[in-house]
């Protein structure tokens, strides 16, 4: 099959279309301009794993030629490509309609806030429960990561948990030509907009909730304006927080709790199933506090914002920064330049985006230690820059892990980075006993 993917996107979703595509055996294309082609390590390594780049010029060409066209988030499709593509995808879409997911509970989370914590409370749930579910994170994220994983043939999921905001469920909808594959529960975190009848196609909720939707797990102040719609029967809507749901008020666990409870286990069973949850892996996961020192593992940061997020709840603490990795979406690295100047310390991890970040350490005098391709070497560093900084003073100190990279080169992926920093940081305490 040719495909062909438009651009790399702002946050690689291109190159992960890109890897997943071409480890099927496709012929891939990417749109590209020249200057990135020249300059960006990301293209010269996915041209050595068979793909090519082909200039905005060609576009309608290429298109004319492919079998699928990949739009990446954050890059609008022309007209003229929409009118000659024979078919037009997304991650998402492509995810959903992966034939492995078709034997899975698909879980659709959505809504302007608390996707994530709801999204990942139910998948930890699930996993406690005996269900291995599969979590397709949002913002920042591509559905092809998963895919990935989903393709592997050593791997086996019960369900998939897709988080999306609303303008992922736009390009989504329009990927599908608006007729979604079977979703098993569609839950809404706060509010969406809407629709005032089956034929009000302007309000976004009509654009994922339909005859596909088995379950709708709304919130009750949404429920009557969604039953008065009339687009879904009023035996598949669910109002929360119902009043026996233990978890109400708590952010996560009180939509998660619905949908487990949707899914048919018990409330006993439920509630022992979140005793242990620890909050969102790889997302300011506190991982240890030995002698003093706290080991965060912010493994998902992918891009310079949310290093800045998560630095900026740290201020007044000394925080010794692991920061470093692959750059997918050509990344000015001097958007870092003030968590790097904040951290007491830097320790490199090895990759492209840290090859364009050496020299502008260098420049402004800052020092660091790496670059590391292990993460062993790398934590052992960090480790020893906070207990000489600390010294013989009884103060706290932060080990942070948030690269601002993606992971590709030296690790799997973000999740297996982060599994990679907890079994260090683990090793590194052992030593100290």
């Amino acid at each position: 099959m040719k495909v062909l993917i438009l651009g790399l996107g702002a946050s690689g979703g291109g190159a992960e279309a890109a890897e997943y595509y071409l480890k099927l055996g496709h012929d891939v294309e990417i749109i590209g301009s020249p200057e990135k082609r020249e300059s960006e390590p990301m293209v010269k390594l996915l041209e050595s794993k068979g793909a090519s780049f082909i200039s905005k010029d060609g576009i309608i060409g290429a298109v004319e030629k492919a079998d699928l066209v990949v739009k990446i988030p954050g890059v609008p499709v022309p007209f003229l490509v929409k009118k000659k593509a024979k078919r037009i995808t997304n991650d998402i879409a492509a995810l959903l309609e992966n034939p492995k997911t078709e034997r899975m509970k698909r879980i659709v989370i959505a809504g302007s806030k608390g996707k994530t914590s709801s999204a990942s409370a139910l998948s930890d749930a699930l996993t406690r429960l005996g269900m291995r579910a599969a979590f397709s994170e949002g913002l920042g994220y591509s559905a092809f990561h998963l895919l990935s994983d989903i393709e592997n043939d050593d791997k086996s999921y019960d369900a998939v948990i897709i988080e999306m905001s609303m303008w992922q469920i736009k390009d989504t909808a329009a990927s599908l030509d608006y007729s979604w594959p079977r979703i098993d529960i569609a839950a809404i975190t706060d509010t969406i907009p809407i629709p005032s009848s089956p034929s009000d196609l302007e309000s976004e909720g009509s654009l994922f909730i339909g005859p596909w939707v088995r379950r709708l797990i709304i919130p009750r102040f949404l429920k009557e304006k969604m039953l008065f719609s009339g687009i879904i029967p009023k035996a598949k809507v669910k109002g929360y927080p119902s009043m026996t749901n233990p978890f109400r008020y708590r952010p996560g666990e009180e939509l998660a709790w619905e949908c487990l409870k949707a899914l048919g286990f018990p409330r006993k069973t439920i509630r022992d199933a979140f005793r242990s949850y620890r909050g969102i892996p790889n997302r300011m996961e506190l991982v240890a506090l030995s002698d003093g020192i706290s080991f965060i593992n912010d493994s998902s940061s992918v891009l310079p914002l949310s290093v800045a997020f998560s630095m900026r709840g740290m201020r007044g603490t000394p925080v010794h920064l692991i920061i470093g990795g692959t750059d997918k979406s050509n990344i000015d690295v001097s958007e870092l330049k003030d968590q790097l100047d904040e951290a007491v310390s830097l320790t490199l991890l090895s990759g492209s985006l840290t090859e364009k970040l050496v020299p502008q350490l260098r420049r402004e005098g800052l020092r660091f230690a790496g670059p590391y391709e292990s993460m062993d070497d790398a934590v052992g560093a960090a480790y020893q820059a906070a207990l000489a900084h600390r010294g013989r003073k009884d103060t706290s100190e932060i080990i942070l892990l948030s690269p601002g990279a993606y992971a590709d080169e030296f690790f799997a992926n973000e999740f297996d980075r982060g599994a990679a920093f907890r079994k260090a940081v683990q090793a590194v305490i052992s030593k100290q006993r």
